[in-house]
């Protein structure tokens, strides 16, 4: 018969070797976006996690007991092998194997936790489903083809045409170089906006463009859109990421450093930064102008940023030469005597001097 003690030294050596496996998964995964995928955002996100997966061990037990319990020699599993596990063709079957390493083991600190007497082991499951939530948003990032992060043009649009006029301007204005179509229309209601995003999904399908909704997340969720673009005033990123889960990209307006910081501290994947310049369709209290830009591009922020506010064919190399590659316009293309001239021109002028 196995002794309490033999018990307690039992789930403690299932502990140490799960602490090990979900830390090593993690650090895999951050190895990829680190340097694979060059992304910022998620190695630091992937960083965090490590470090409180670390805490959260050392708070539930002392780390010379996990030592202490740690053989090699005498696990029965180093020799079991499946066929799949020698056979990763890429790295890109490598990001599901290891966020599924790191849920698994999560899952069994919490048991033995309990079996271990730890105090935390609230601590544990919180982390189980912190990690569960946040690796299928990092391993859709990882994996995903990156658009985003290819966008360099960005167009507002709102409800003002017929729903046929709509669907063929918007896919027009795709095949002319327009990356991502925000719709965002503040006199338009629910139904209205809810019409008009399936109208842009389906207008965007088979081109290389994505669909955004301002402000409305369930609208997003519902329609099927890529992303959601919040301002400053609508609902916090950790709400809408809540709702959202891994689903949507999620965007913020800035108009200062410590929000652009802030966002990226929040996990937002991309912000807006202005306003630039006076604007003919928006009314500005205040301009941030060109000195913002040259902050982000200063700041390593680790996300796309793209400059909003008046941006126009003639303004753009004072943009540019700010540092910041990407843009968001409204009049310079809707306002233009051939909208779809305008936007091949300024695809064209951000392809040969900043992409």
């Amino acid at each position: 018969m196995v002794t309490e003690v033999s018990d307690l030294q039992a789930a403690i050596r299932v502990m140490d070797v799960n602490a090990n496996r979900a830390a090593e998964g993690l650090r895999t995964l951050e190895e990829v976006a680190r340097l694979i995928r060059e992304d910022e955002n998620v190695a630091g996100w992937l960083k965090a996690l490590r470090h409180e997966l670390q805490q959260t061990v050392e708070r539930g037990i002392r780390r010379s007991l996990l030592l202490d319990a740690r053989c090699t020699a005498t696990d029965a599993g180093t020799e079991n092998h499946t066929s799949s596990e020698n056979n990763k063709a890429s790295w890109r079957e490598i990001v599901p194997a290891a966020s599924e390493r790191v849920g698994q083991a999560l899952r069994c600190l919490e048991e033995f936790a309990k079996a271990a007497n730890c105090s935390n082991v609230a601590e544990f499951k919180t982390l189980r489903y912190k990690c569960y939530d946040q690796l299928a948003r990092i391993e859709q990032r990882l994996l995903d083809d990156q658009w985003l992060s290819l966008a360099g043009l960005y167009l507002l649009i709102d409800c003002s045409r017929s729903v046929e006029d709509f669907v063929a301007y918007v896919r027009s204005l795709a095949e002319a170089g327009v990356d991502v179509f925000q719709l965002r229309d503040k006199q338009a209601e629910g139904g209205t906006l809810f019409r008009f995003g399936q109208a842009l999904v389906q207008g965007l399908k088979g081109t290389n463009a994505r669909a955004i909704i301002n402000d409305r997340v369930d609208i997003a969720l519902a329609v099927g859109a890529a992303g959601v673009h919040l301002g400053q005033d609508d609902v916090t990123i950790h709400d809408a990421r809540r709702l959202t889960g891994s689903r949507l990209v999620i965007g913020i307006s800035t108009h200062n450093l410590a929000q652009a910081e802030s966002a990226s501290r929040s996990g937002a994947d991309y912000i807006g930064c202005g306003p630039t310049f006076p604007s003919r369709t928006k009314h500005f209290d205040s301009f941030p102008g060109l000195p913002f830009l040259r902050q982000i591009a200063h700041a390593e922020l680790g996300l796309p940023a793209f400059a909003l506010g008046g941006i126009s064919l003639e303004n753009l190399p004072q943009v540019l030469e700010s540092g910041v590659s990407r843009i968001a316009v409204t009049a310079a293309i809707h306002q233009a005597e051939d909208a779809i001239i305008a936007a091949r021109e300024l695809k064209a002028y951000l392809r040969s001097n900043a992409m």
